[in-house]
């Protein structure tokens, strides 16, 4: 399509690693397609996380589909290696994303759906909303009973300890980003980390094999949730050290569940308190899908959907958190959901019954193996391959 066109077969809303996903297997369909996306360039929601983020999964299970992430497959990249990635896949595949284009209206028209978007509105037969997992930061409402002389920071906003003032911190969550960010504070900080619900842990690494090697070779990660592999996936999971690990190595003090809060002073459960200087919100986030003007959400605020497709004809979401496998909301494992979403934006395009699963992608199928003859790209100054396009 022409860089002035506001009709595609189908719009991707998001420009993410769903979005861009989707995008890579739309175009091996050979389906006209745009990617809408609100920021100014790929992987900007990367270069706003902390400046030490690290993520849970090796270089390995942290590629898109067609391909791979540079560097040694065993190491855990930063977040600038992982959004300097994300610009490096658009570019290899030529994805037509347009940028700057927040989406504030989705409605049903009588040949699909129509989109108002920064100054203009976009028409498609189909679309598949790929906002992400991580919509809304949400802060729990003890947050508004202290005082306005404590530093209060939503992990989504928190970048490095320069940040906080002297004296103690609580981080609030001890899942992923609440451990991590913890040991970022403890060098320079007095730091106490919150856990509320207990969280399954499990080591980076068994036996020098990363954890997701585990995940992935037993069908684990990928596996719908209705299974008994997928069972065994439900619930937030702490990747690394433990919390008594992190305690002991970097002097963090733990606590209970923020049960309320008064002034400097934050209550636990079990009746513990604690005067505090700044706190970390590491509360996780809430969907936001109130620019959606279809009655296609449930009470809970969520799409009513099967694996991402919905009652409304051509209308799919993409990358949400337990979507359909634990893999749904995961940078490596997404392209499975986009696969299944893909062959049935095909089908209806083509005007026959749904597909199911792209044939190149089949849970079988190893990352990195050259789908249709294989290229080079360099990216971080390194020589990685890649599929040619279709």
């Amino acid at each position: 399509m022409t860089a002035t066109a506001k009709r595609a077969e189908v719009i991707v809303i998001g420009g993410g690693q769903a979005g861009m996903t989707a995008g890579y297997y739309l175009g091996r369909a050979g389906i006209d397609f745009l990617i809408l996306d609100a920021a100014p360039r790929a992987g900007q929601s990367w270069r706003q996380r902390w400046d030490s983020l690290e993520l849970f999964t090796p270089a390995r299970y942290s590629s898109l589909p067609g391909l791979r992430f540079p560097g040694s497959p065993g190491h855990y990249p930063g977040k600038d290696e992982v959004a300097g990635y994300m610009q490096a896949y658009a570019r290899a595949f030529d994805l037509p994303v347009r940028y700057n284009t927040r989406v504030t209206a989705l409605e049903r028209t009588e040949g699909g759906y129509r989109l108002a978007a920064g100054s203009g509105s976009y028409e498609a037969a189909q679309v598949i909303v790929a906002t992400g997992a991580y919509q809304q930061p949400f802060i729990p409402p003890i947050a508004a009973r202290l005082t306005s002389e404590v530093t209060q920071l939503h992990s989504a906003a928190y970048r490095n300890p320069a940040q906080i003032p002297r004296g103690q911190v609580l981080v609030v969550g001890a899942a992923n980003s609440g451990a991590q960010i913890a040991a970022d504070l403890a060098g320079t900080h007095r730091v106490w980390l919150s856990q509320g619900a207990p969280i399954r842990r499990l080591p980076r690494r068994i036996l020098g094999i990363p954890i997701h090697t585990f995940g992935d070779r037993l069908g684990l990660i990928p596996a719908p949730f209705d299974t008994w592999r997928g069972r065994t996936q439900r619930g937030d999971l702490l990747v690394g050290a433990s919390l008594r690990q992190l305690a002991r190595r970097h002097g963090i003090r733990l606590a209970g569940r923020a049960t309320g809060a008064d002034g400097h002073t934050i209550r636990f459960a079990g009746g513990q308190h604690l005067d505090v200087s700044a706190v970390v919100w590491a509360t996780g986030y809430r969907p936001d899908y109130s620019w959606i003007r279809l009655p296609v959400l449930g009470p809970d605020g969520l799409p009513r959907h099967q694996r991402g497709v919905t009652e409304y004809p051509g209308l799919y979401f993409l990358g949400m958190h337990d979507q359909y496998s634990r893999g749904s909301s995961l940078i490596h494992w997404v392209r499975h959901d986009a696969a299944y979403i893909a062959g049935h934006a095909r089908a209806r395009a083509d005007g026959g019954a749904p597909g199911t699963e792209d044939a190149g992608d089949r849970p079988g199928h190893r990352q990195g193996t050259p789908e249709q003859g294989p290229g080079q790209l360099a990216v971080g100054g390194q020589q990685i391959w890649m599929p040619a396009r279709a």
